[in-house]
């Protein structure tokens, strides 16, 4: 092989966790925010704000008709890299006049959106200052994709890191010290977007330049247009319960789902996130070479490995998590965390199976699913949550994302050939289902004691693969390598 599975896993870990660092300290930063939100926040504020922040992403999907998908697709398409520069100055100008022109055409309109989402026009400047926001971020994270396709990785980090600790700072003042509550959060948001979409249009447009290739552009709109309805009706399997919940229950019980869902997708944002920044762009980069699959079919079994130990972890603490964190009104959280992280490790197979449709530029069959998986969770919202409430909200999650995969498996591998480690894959997805079920049996009466001993389960997880035979003989010898200890060097005197 041209390329070794070792130098490629070592080129998209180190990657990867430059990427991580930024979700990482987010993560840190949002338990750091839990015990505030859920002191100074009721379950109906946390339950707003949540409604708002699904509402301006879905008109994020609508507004920015898939640009970061254009962006990393279009970049490859060239060889010099001013022709490359000219299609991320493209998305700049094109989709950011695009994005202020609608956003400002929707501000009139933000009390209808209050009296009918949150129940009241009187919260309609809460959508205002979102919606100001949401038009910053559409344009601010066309300069992310543009460094990431550069593999800018430490710069795409230490912006984020600054960014994560401004915005902690100013939730603080506008919080606990304005006593601002929702608009506090809002405002924050809107502050640090600001400051952020003007320093990446500087370096953006420094590096590329002002210039605009209008038939570029056509064409690129032309490729994120069926990602737009595809892309809003995925959403509608991520977020469109939290509108039954709050029909079928009220705002306080949509504030606690939302806090297990956070909680849930955990693994998502510490680990599929950071590694798709790399990933995406990579496999694009290296889709010609003929061992490319072969070696991202051994990475993918180790990135689903890593997802579902850390989602085992989030799983077993979730309970002693919660009731360090938040508030005991927010408690009962902790019973959806399990399944919904169970689906968002299934959600990542998602990065893997469209490989075909999207190097094919076949991205009709990205609608296709995902607006008939949209139109399924729509249905089984509306059987489930009217009768299992919060349970029934987390099972139409994950039968959703295990139809969608199964469909996006079929139509991509008919495109393009897809290796998977099927085997392998199953016997991780079964030790991790078995620690999970032993760790939940403790109950020693003691929550630190609890801690411990599930802790000790997590920590068997590698053992018991090795006892299924999971690990190949090439890497139980290099893992020997790595853990056996180098001799100490023979100075000369």
């Amino acid at each position: 092989m041209a390329r070794s599975i070792t130098s490629e896993a070592k080129v998209l870990t180190r990657h990867s966790l430059i990427y991580g660092m930024a979700p990482v300290l987010s993560g840190i930063v949002g338990f750091i925010m839990l015990p505030i939100y859920t002191r100074n926040l009721t379950p109906a504020d946390y339950g707003v704000l949540e409604l708002i922040s699904i509402t301006t992403t879905v008109l994020s999907y609508i507004v920015g008709v898939g640009i970061q998908a254009a962006v990393s697709r279009f970049y490859f398409d060239f060889q010099e890299i001013d022709e490359r520069r000219r299609v991320v100055s493209t998305a700049y100008l094109g989709y950011g006049s695009i994005t202020l022109v609608v956003v400002a055409a929707l501000l009139p309109f933000s009390p209808l959106l209050a009296r009918h989402i949150l129940g009241s026009a009187d919260m309609g400047l809460l959508f205002v200052v979102a919606l100001i926001s949401l038009a910053l971020d559409i344009v601010m994270q066309i300069g992310f994709s543009f460094l990431r396709v550069e593999q800018k990785s430490l710069f795409v980090t230490t912006l984020a890191i600054t960014r994560t600790t401004l915005a902690l700072s100013l939730n603080i003042y506008f919080i606990i010290i304005a006593h601002k509550g929702v608009m506090g959060i809002l405002l924050s948001t809107l502050i640090t977007s600001l400051i952020f979409t003007a320093i990446l249009t500087y370096y953006t447009l420094k590096k590329c330049g002002p210039g605009i290739n209008l038939p570029l552009l056509g064409k690129m709109i032309r490729f994120g247009l069926p990602l737009m309805p595809s892309d809003i009706s995925a959403y509608v399997v991520h977020a469109s319960d939290r509108f039954f919940l709050k029909s079928y229950s009220d705002m306080s019980i949509t504030g606690i789902y939302s806090l297990g869902y956070k909680i849930g997708t955990l693994v998502n944002q510490f680990i599929t996130a950071p590694f798709m920044q790399i990933w995406g762009p990579r496999r694009y980069e290296n889709f010609e070479d003929g061992d490319s699959e072969a070696i991202y079919a051994r990475i993918f079994t180790y990135f689903i490995g890593l997802n579902l130990f850390a989602g085992l972890g989030i799983s077993l603490f979730s309970k002693e998590a919660i009731r360090i964190i938040a508030d005991e009104s927010y408690w009962s959280a902790y019973k959806v965390v399990p399944i919904v992280s169970l689906a968002y490790v299934i959600f990542s197979f998602n990065y893997h199976f469209n490989v075909g449709i999207i190097m094919k530029k076949a991205t009709k069959y990205i609608a296709y699913v995902n607006i008939s998986n949209g139109a399924l969770n729509l249905a089984l919202n509306f059987i489930f949550i009217k009768r299992y409430g919060i349970w029934g909200a987390a099972g139409a999650t994950l039968a959703c994302f295990i139809y969608k995969n199964a469909l996006m498996y079929f139509f991509s591998n008919r495109l393009h050939k897809i290796q998977i480690e099927w085997r392998r894959l199953g016997t991780l997805f079964a030790v991790s289902i078995l620690c999970y079920f032993l760790g939940i049996l403790v109950a020693t009466g003691s929550m630190w004691s609890d801690i411990a001993v599930k802790g000790l389960v997590c920590l068997v997880f590698p053992l018991i693969l090795y006892l299924f035979k999971f690990f190949t003989i090439d890497e139980l010898r290099k893992a020997g390598r790595l853990l056996r200890p180098r001799p100490a060097a023979i100075r000369a005197d």
